[in-house]
């Protein structure tokens, strides 16, 4: 007689992977999922059946819509927050004293709404798979019987412009008016070389520059009052202030140079001012004019050991300008921080820098910080903000997750190649400097001569490092684009059973699957989007599948093989 378990989801009280391979086996579960919502009464319990969890008994009055998370485009530095809609039973009215003219009604926007999942009864076993807030437009609408509930993912309120503080009348003054509503910009890292032409590249703004007495014309003229960012910097070289008029530098005396602050303000003395300037421009002494131009060299804002640091320089980005908490960042990112080998993956050998003026969204520009080095952002499963590395060291050749047939949902099991990231031929431009308004170098173009004799053709492309500035850093990153673009990744589209319900984004699965035409034999697969769908509690996941690409550990054996690790990567 048998005498396992056939219905283990009766008694566990966890919920792992053991668990749901016994599940699995038995093709039965009691995967569940609930919501509690913020609301002007309280907060309300609902799911799909009535049901207890805990002490706190649930309503059922909605059907829970697919819930997914993704990681975006290779090369795409889009983090796609997860909306979610609820359509909520009030056919019998029970709600109608929080709906607008209302007894207790006081608006639904940013209500907090938390969705979760877990083994029936069993409140510990619970793990959240949504958390957001009501959005502000279209957020809530009714009907006859129902209402509608639209929440954005939580960590949408990182995705907040900067920089913030701007050259204000209120602030400033005497400010120009060509100066006058525009941004102080953000400075990080090491502005004191690799500068082109060899003089300074960052600028310094005048901000009392509309002040009468400033133009030299008076004989009781104010010192020139300049400003360079927004935030303290850890260094500013106050013998390389240069002057910049009518197309040509000047070398500012480092006597004029003055009232220092924070490494971030600064003065200059004129001709004109007691006491007075001794730098001489075209023979005569130095008085300003409406349009000159300042540029300096400084260190930005001081992270520590990590000033120059790409992946903590995104970080403080994140943690300065939105309202993101130190513990809401997984341990990738200082793993990631302190990766020193090999060579081309030494996130913490490859020097970066920022100097922003523009308004851009803060999670924006951290990814694609993060992008320069191969590293991309998502929210994890237990939603915090976790890095997935695209180094093919840190792939996995043997994962120990098996998929079969059996794993996948029928009919769902979708394979393409991923022609939108398959490119042959590229070349990097790098070094934004701010005086220039552009990148300024360039590295050569580089190829996969047996990918573009493979494709027929080349296909190119020019990938963009504004904040790395060492050209040995940048070519080695082109080149290991290049190994994964030219190698023919093939993206599956498939729902796999609950028994995957524990996977996240970055994960590798080892795919076992042959349906009809279709077979692959233990192919490492990369996952790169999840979702929950509560329609028997599948897992529709977007996967990466190598079973064309080489890495460290995996060679796979069919001809044609072109990239990957092993892909010989040559200079035009």
């Amino acid at each position: 007689m048998a005498t396992a378990n056939r219905k283990p989801y009766e008694t566990a009280t966890v919920l792992d992977q053991a668990f749901l391979d016994d599940c699995h086996d038995n093709l039965v579960n009691q995967l569940e999922l609930i919501v509690d919502i913020d609301s002007p009464i309280g907060v309300l319990h609902l799911s799909d059946r009535n049901k207890y969890v805990g002490s706190t008994y649930y309503e059922a009055r909605l059907n829970f819509p697919v819930i997914g998370r993704t990681v975006g485009e290779f090369l795409s530095p889009v983090l796609e927050f997860s909306q979610l809609q609820l359509e909520i039973n009030n056919a019998d009215g029970k709600f109608n004293s929080i709906m607008p003219a209302g007894g207790d009604f006081s608006g639904w926007i940013g209500r907090e709404i938390s969705v979760k999942i877990g083994l029936r009864d069993v409140a510990s076993t619970y793990t959240e798979i949504f958390g957001g807030h009501v959005t502000d437009q279209g957020g809530f609408q009714r009907s006859v019987r129902s209402f509608t509930l639209t929440a954005r993912n939580d960590f949408e309120r990182i995705n907040v412009e900067f920089p913030k503080s701007t050259f204000s009348i209120s602030t400033f003054p005497n400010v120009e008016s060509d100066v006058e509503n525009t941004l102080l910009p953000v400075v990080y890292g090491d502005w004191t070389v690799s500068v082109q032409p060899g003089s300074a590249s960052v600028p310094a703004f005048v901000t009392n520059g509309a002040d009468p007495t400033v133009d030299g014309s008076s004989s009781f003229a104010t010192l020139i009052d300049l400003i360079i960012s927004e935030n303290v910097n850890t260094f500013f070289d106050t013998s390389q202030v240069y002057l910049l008029r009518s197309q040509v530098f000047y070398l500012m005396d480092t006597a004029d140079v003055v009232g220092v602050v924070d490494n971030r303000a600064f003065q200059l003395r004129q001709s004109a001012t007691a006491p007075v300037g001794t730098t001489s421009v075209d023979g005569a002494p130095y008085s300003y004019k409406n349009g000159d131009k300042f540029y300096v060299k400084v260190k930005g804002k001081d992270l520590g050991a990590y000033d120059d640091n790409l992946v903590w320089q995104a970080r403080d980005i994140l943690l300065s300008h939105t309202s993101i908490l130190p513990g809401e960042f997984d341990a990738t990112w200082a793993t990631f921080r302190d990766k020193a080998a090999p060579a081309e993956s030494a996130v913490a050998l490859i020097k970066s820098r920022v100097w922003v003026q523009e308004a851009q969204p803060a999670l924006t520009y951290a990814l694609s910080l993060l992008e320069q080095v191969r590293l991309e952002a998502f929210i994890d499963r237990n939603l915090k903000l976790k890095l997935n590395p695209l180094h093919l060291d840190e792939f996995e050749p043997s994962p120990s997750y098996p998929v079969k047939n059996w794993d996948v949902a029928a009919d769902s099991f979708v394979p393409r190649l991923d022609d939108r990231n398959n490119f042959n031929r590229a070349r990097g431009s790098f070094n934004f400097l701010p005086n220039q308004n552009q990148n300024a170098q360039e590295t050569p173009i580089f190829k996969n001569a047996a990918a573009v004799a493979q494709a027929g053709k080349e296909i190119s492309k020019r990938i963009v490092f504004p904040n790395l500035y060492e050209s040995s850093a940048v070519e080695s990153q082109v080149k290991e684009i290049l190994r994964i673009a030219s190698a023919y990744i093939e993206v599956i589209d498939c729902a796999l059973t609950w028994r995957s319900l524990l996977l996240d984004i970055g994960d590798f699965v080892k795919i076992n699957v042959n349906i009809q035409g279709t077979q692959f034999t233990d192919v490492p697969a990369m996952i790169r989007d999840i979702g929950y769908d509560p329609d028997g509690v599948k897992i529709p996941v977007r996967l990466w599948s190598f079973q064309l690409m080489p890495f460290p550990g995996h060679a796979p054996v069919f001809s044609g093989i072109t990239g990957g690790s092993t892909a010989i990567i040559i200079q035009e």
